[in-house]
């Protein structure tokens, strides 16, 4: 029997050949990586490698025909005779050709499908195309590329989150955050390291989730924007849903990769405040005048310190990539490493990160059953640095940046010591800090370890049906370590401060499919998926603070050392959400598409009486291009789409709906005649809510796709309306209760907005090729109804005397983020600030000096009018050129800075102050308003990236051995990003987002600067 099997196993080797052979431009005679070659009518095939070769094993003996076909040019074919043990030999010359949409295959949620076959409002990004210059997360590959998608990074800090809004935010008080999936698997975009101790204010900015993920592994982001695309993921597609695939091997031999670089950045802008010699100046004037007592002169120094300078720095970026990837027909890996080390332009602040990822699949039993694993492990530390942003010692390095008296030293020498130490005013808890001080001796660190994986397996049970299992796993863990050194001034008054904190993030998901698809006469289409998906997350963390330190020697390591333990706390949370949806697709000649959608969620979020929702969405597609009297149009393709859909919202707290209960030191009793025992109560911290349920959005859809002359020229123009109701807001509850208000269903938004997008081929086919593309966005938002409540205020003023000011305003019939406050008239002949005055029937009487509530009035609306990106890539033989420019018109900016230091008063507290504050008639003793004079235009262009390369052969020393041995191209760039931005606005940047809440933007107040970067990089293959 042995005998005999070894010879059946011989038989089957002799049974087949091979093929190979290399694929080539027709054009321009350069070998073509990544074409497809089959074997026609078996499942052998291979892509060929960065020289064009390919090589195609276990062909069955006989005449076969072997297919190339590349998307972007015409499929060519021929037939070979194979025989046993041996090598035919197969070589193609393809041509150009425009593309077509049923070569084209998009993510979709839960599958994919052809391009022509969608009809919902879906954009695609390939990862290296938008992988340029100092790319750090995936959310910067989608900006200024996709119509109808917002990315407002945070601020300039390495990590700082970004805000996106994918056609306009649709909630008040839950996240407008969009769902991201990876690889299938959807993550929870929620903090993994926590807060900082926050003594008096915000103490860092928030991170973004996706720093985990390394941008060069990225194969394509794909956005779904209208809720027929979205309605598949129910509860979490109201703000719109980001799919992220990942890089995957190459089943024709082995590649090694190796794409790094290095970077120098510097702030872009700075704050222009008094020189030392101005304000010695300015002071000596006051004084003459009698403005200032004479006892202000001993306070200057000699120094002339810019803090700024000194606080700042050109700081240096690398990072390395080092992949490894290969496989065959049957089996495919890929594996890569990354290290990122980012300086951030402040000192002593930076982000370094260590990542790895894997993924593999492997094909058997003749490709019917396909099994997969994917997993990305890394490890990312934030250096941070004092962010805060109010009055005292807590306003952070930026505060003391502007404030601190430029005729100070940033170090002197000890008397005592010798040694140079940080100048500093005084001990304890000062107003006044020197910043550079502030940045190095207080240590503040987060960590966060995350791994991300799932496991996957598909079979066909049928030949046009097959089921598909997913398990999936995202776990986190994040430290935050902060240690305020008794040794200086600012930790002096604990002495020495020290506070630990951990976080733990997990969430589990299931999923299990069933795809159908069957063809009736040749003439429809039907496809159907059918599935269920069950998730749990859940959160958890610990923290506790120690104060008294007898010595630095311990840092954080030991709060045991400290004589005080103060606050210590722990929580845990968990939710779920249980899943049943399908999609079903028909098509009719490839003309008439028709999309129908139904999920049904259960989520452990809401009320007892609102635990299940339904979300249907319904979309269909005209290709009138198809149709018989448009085949000699020079339209080579035209499409309407038109699609209706509810999604919902489920991004609130764990227990939103439940009654909760908390301790603390306001609930204890004290028990016995002296009070010599303390029992710890606990009392009611929210009221329960049975009847709490999703917001809800109906949007609408409507859309014209276009391609121009072989579709050299393509785009799409979109309408969209959407409906948000039942959003969660807090209202007030009948009196006595322990809590004051309650989480209910009231109010309404609506949104509108067109979308425009247009991608060009406009040379091609020859030594010199040039793409471009631009997308064009206009959105509306407006607050329809908030219950009962007539506005809510939000926005805080900053900056002394400005207690209980709110810049803005939601009210209905008015946009989120609109800028509410008195109007500035100018100023009276004695420096007064004048503002408009008007009765409580809105009639205008004059002006005045002392504005009421009447006086408030719509001043602005951080909202952009339009915003635009415009990129091109261009080549000629070896040489390649880029850009990216992005534009936001008609947006607003209180610029909160220039309210609190725009002003001469700051002198009487030895503080510095804004230069343009020289020509302000309002003096010394005049307290800063806020109102429209502090509203500014923040429309800009900005350069956001220009790059150059050039591309070129290895020398033959470098190149590997064998048949396949060669070096693909190896691409050197330069790249700068952040070059221009051309703008009115007067702040450091006029793209902000100092809160990450959708009424709330547009406020700019001392952010982090945005750096200018300069890149050096390589990109190489073997």
């Amino acid at each position: 029997m042995s005998a005999a099997f070894c010879a059946l196993q011989l038989h089957a080797q002799d049974a087949t050949g091979s093929v190979s052979g290399r694929v080539v431009d027709a054009t321009t005679q350069e070998p073509l990586p990544g074409v497809n070659v089959i074997v026609v009518g078996t499942r052998r095939g291979a892509v060929t490698q960065a020289n064009g070769d390919f090589v195609i094993g276990a062909v069955p003996v006989g005449t076969q025909t072997v297919r190339a076909s590349r998307i972007g040019y015409a499929a060519a074919q021929q037939e070979v005779s194979v025989t046993a043990g041996a090598t035919a030999t197969a070589q193609f010359s393809l041509t150009h050709q425009a593309v077509t949409l049923s070569e084209v295959t998009v993510s979709v949620g839960y599958g994919t499908q052809r391009k022509e076959a969608i009809t919902g409002s879906v954009a695609t990004v390939k990862g290296d195309e938008a992988n340029v210059g100092v790319t750090t997360n995936a959310t910067q590959l989608v900006q200024g590329r996709v119509a109808g998608v917002d990315v407002t990074q945070n601020n300039g800090e390495p990590g700082a989150g970004s805000q996106i809004r994918i056609r306009g935010g649709t909630s008040i008080s839950a996240s407008n955050d969009p769902l991201y999936v990876i690889d299938g698997v959807p993550i929870e975009n929620t903090p993994t390291e926590p807060g900082g101790i926050g003594i008096g204010g915000a103490p860092s900015s928030p991170r973004n989730p996706l720093n985990m993920l390394n941008p060069s592994d990225i194969a394509s982001i794909t956005v779904l924007k209208d809720a027929s695309a979205t309605a598949i993921y129910g509860s979490r597609g109201a703000n719109g849903v980001i799919l992220i695939e990942t890089k995957r091997g190459n089943p024709n031999g082995s590649v090694i990769e190796y794409d790094g670089y290095v970077a120098s950045s510097s702030p872009s802008k700075t704050l222009d405040v008094l020189t030392g010699d101005e304000y010695r100046a300015f002071v000596r004037k006051e004084v003459a005048a009698g403005v200032l007592d004479t006892s202000r002169l001993s306070s200057l120094g000699s120094a002339n310190t810019n803090w700024e300078d000194a606080l700042t720095r050109n700081a240096v970026t690398h990072n390395h990539n080092l992949s490894f990837s290969g496989g065959s027909p049957d089996t495919r890996y890929r594996a890569s490493l990354n290290y990122l080390d980012q300086n951030g332009v402040v000192v002593a602040n930076g982000l370094r990160r260590y990542q790895g990822r894997l993924n593999g699949t492997q094909n058997s039993f003749n490709n019917r059953l396909r099994l997969g694993v994917n997993l990305t492990a890394s490890h990312v530390i934030d250096d941070y640095i004092p962010y805060e942003r109010t009055g005292g010692f807590e306003g952070g390095v930026f505060v003391n940046m502007v404030t601190f008296n430029p005729t100070r030293p940033v170090t002197i020498r000890d008397p005592v010591t010798g040694k140079m130490v940080y100048y500093e005013v005084g001990t304890g808890s000062q107003s006044l800090r020197n910043p550079v001080a502030l940045a190095n001796q207080i240590a503040d660190q987060g960590t966060t370890t995350r791994i991300l994986g799932n496991a996957s397996g598909d079979v066909d049970i049928l030949s046009n049906l097959t089921g598909r299992l997913n398990v999936g796993i995202d776990r986190s863990e994040g430290l935050r370590d902060i240690y305020f050194p008794l040794s200086s001034p600012a930790g002096a008054q604990y002495p020495g401060l020290a506070n630990q904190a951990s976080q733990d993030n997990t969430t589990q998901t299931i999923q299990t499919l069933l795809t159908f698809h069957q063809n009736f006469l040749e003439t429809s289409n039907v496809e159907i998926v059918g599935g269920y998906e069950y998730n749990k997350y859940n959160t958890g963390g610990f923290g506790a603070q120690a104060q008294g330190y007898g010595t630095d020697a311990f840092h954080f390591y030991n709060l045991g050392a400290g004589a005080t333990l103060v606050a210590p706390y722990s929580y845990r949370e968990q939710s779920m959400l249980a899943s049943f949806f399908t999609r079903a697709n028909y098509s009719f000649r490839d003309r008439y598409f028709l999309t129908g959608v139904l999920r049904k969620d259960g989520s452990s979020r809401f009320g007892e009486n609102n635990k299940w929702a339904t979300f249907p969405a319904v979309s269909a597609s005209w290709r009138i291009s198809e149709e018989p009297f448009m085949h000699f149009s020079p339209i080579s393709d035209l499409r309407l789409r038109a699609g209706y859909g509810v999604q919902g919202n489920q991004a609130v707290p764990a227990y939103a709906s439940l009654l909760l209960l908390g301790s603390g030191t306001g609930y204890n009793y004290v028990l016995g005649s002296n009070g010599e025992k303390i029992i710890t109560g606990i009392s009611p911290t929210r009221n329960a809510n049975p009847d709490l349920r999703w917001e809800q959005t109906a949007q609408s859809n409507i859309a014209l796709d276009y391609g121009f002359l072989d579709s050299r020229f393509t785009g799409s123009l979109e309408y969209y309306v959407k409906n948000t109701k039942d959003l969660l807001l807090e209202v007030n509850v009948p009196q006595p209760a322990n809590v004051g208000t309650r989480l209910e269903n009231i109010g309404r938004v609506r949104n509108s907005g067109v979308e425009l997008s247009l991608d060009s081929r406009l040379l091609d086919g020859g030594p010199l090729n040039w793409t471009a593309g631009l997308v064009f966005s206009a959105e509306r938002n407006k607050v329809v109804d908030l219950g009962s409540r007539q506005y809510i205020v939000t926005g805080s003023v900053s900056g002394q005397g400005q207690s209980d000011q709110y810049s803005q305003r939601i009210l209905p019939g008015y946009a989120l983020g609109t800028f509410y406050g008195p109007v500035y008239a100018g100023l009276d002949a004695n420096g007064k600030q004048l503002f408009k005055h008007y009765s409580p029937t809105g009639q205008y009487l004059g002006t005045t000096v002392s504005p009421g509530g009447d006086d408030i009035r719509p001043i602005g609306n951080a909202n952009p009018k339009w915003t635009a990106g415009l990129h091109s890539q261009a080549s000629w033989r070896n040489f390649d050129a880029g850009f990216l420019l992005r534009a936001s018109v008609g947006n607003d900016v209180f610029n909160n800075t220039a309210l609190v230091y725009a002003t001469q008063g700051n002198v009487l507290q030895d503080k510095n102050f804004l230069r343009s504050a020289l020509s302000d008639r309002t003096g010394i003793h005049e307290p800063a308003i806020y109102s429209s004079r502090w509203i500014e235009d923040g429309s800009f262009v900005r350069l956001q990236n220009l790059t150059v390369g050039y591309t070129f052969d290895l020398p033959n020393f470098l190149r590997s051995s064998g048949p396949n041995g060669s070096a693909s191209k190896t691409r050197v760039y330069l790249s700068g990003d952040n070059l221009f931005t051309a703008t009115h606005y007067s702040g450091y940047d006029p793209e902000v987002n100092t809160d990450a809440g959708l009424a709330t933007r547009g406020i700019d107040y001392l952010n982090y600067p945005r750096p200018r970067t300069f890149t050096g990089g390589v990109r190489v293959s073997f």
